[in-house]
């Protein structure tokens, strides 16, 4: 197996990766919207993953206020596999869907995922 592949999957075992996303848009009388997205990604040392995205939105204005809360969990297996060149995270969920994400270590506790940066922590 290549080098890379095994350093990678060294890298990427038994943590948890982070994105957070905020976005809104409130004026000073708090009437808006605010929406925040956390994805976290479990790798376990087994292979097994767990994705999970939990996203929490509101809308207010004059008298109402509407909160919308939702998580999504997904479960299935990773891999690490080098293509042109390139590492990539392989992630294969137990629906049988799966994707591909370009990876690449970026420094203590920053993991590239695609076009994304995410935090990198040990799973405890």
């Amino acid at each position: 197996m290549n080098p890379s592949i095994n350093r990678m999957i060294n890298i990427l075992s038994n943590r948890v990766l982070r994105l957070e996303k905020v976005n809104s848009d409130t004026d000073y009388s708090d009437e808006g919207w605010y929406e925040e997205q956390k994805y976290a990604l479990f790798l376990y040392p087994d292979f097994s993953s767990v994705y999970v995205l939990e996203s929490f939105s509101n809308v207010s204005g004059g008298n109402f206020y509407l909160p919308n809360q939702n998580t999504q969990k997904y479960n299935g297996k990773w891999n690490v596999c080098e293509e042109d060149q390139k590492l990539y995270l392989e992630l294969i969920f137990d629906d049988n869907s799966s994707q591909k994400l370009e990876t690449e270590n970026l420094g203590y506790g920053i993991q590239k995922l695609g076009d994304q940066v995410w935090n990198r922590y040990l799973i405890s």
